[in-house]
């Protein structure tokens, strides 16, 4: 199998990732958007994914560009880890609507192709606390897409929501 093969799957897996999280995203409701139910509320969690996924497709931490309009510190979780949680004390201040997380997703979308093939899969992953080459770290973004979109889909079934699909109709995988 050849690199561009392996490219074009890493984009699918991702717009499909993406798209469940869309889904997902979707069936939130209003009043559990920013509620004050979890520790984390059902919109940062989605920020934090999409940040995350924005960071780990630039070549090294340096390669960042916020999404306009971030909120600072939106994308810690308060993780146990200090490379997770690097400015803990900052307190998140407004929260992102449901729109403007669907636009980022959108954002996040719109180059994807191109980010993945902008570096060897075979080279360092550029994240020294992630010691290994850039295919895995694709491998390891797309498991925490999946790991937060499952945690937002959990939260919505203890509420009574369901309906969701494991293919999203939006971005579903390419036929190989």
């Amino acid at each position: 199998m050849d690199n561009k093969t392996i490219t074009d799957i890493l984009a699918s897996q991702y717009k499909a990732s993406l798209g469940m999280l869309r889904h997902a995203l979707d069936k939130v409701p209003e009043a559990q958007w920013n509620g004050e139910e979890y520790n984390n509320p059902n919109w940062q969690i989605a920020y934090h994914v999409l940040w995350g996924i924005k960071y780990y497709l630039g070549a090294n931490p340096q390669s960042y560009a916020p999404f306009e309009n971030a909120i600072e510190g939106a994308e810690s979780l308060g993780g146990i880890q200090e490379w997770e949680n690097p400015d803990e004390g900052i307190k998140v201040e407004g929260f992102h609507t449901k729109e403007e997380l669907i636009s980022f997703i959108g954002n996040v979308e719109s180059n994807l192709q191109s980010t993945i093939e902008a570096i060897p899969l075979n080279d360092n992953s550029g994240f020294e606390w992630y010691p290994y080459s850039r295919l895995e770290l694709h491998i390891n973004n797309i498991r925490h897409i999946q790991h937060h979109t499952a945690q937002i889909i959990e939260r919505l079934k203890a509420k009574g929501i369901t309906g969701f699909p494991w293919r999203a109709d939006q971005n579903p995988p390419q036929e190989w």
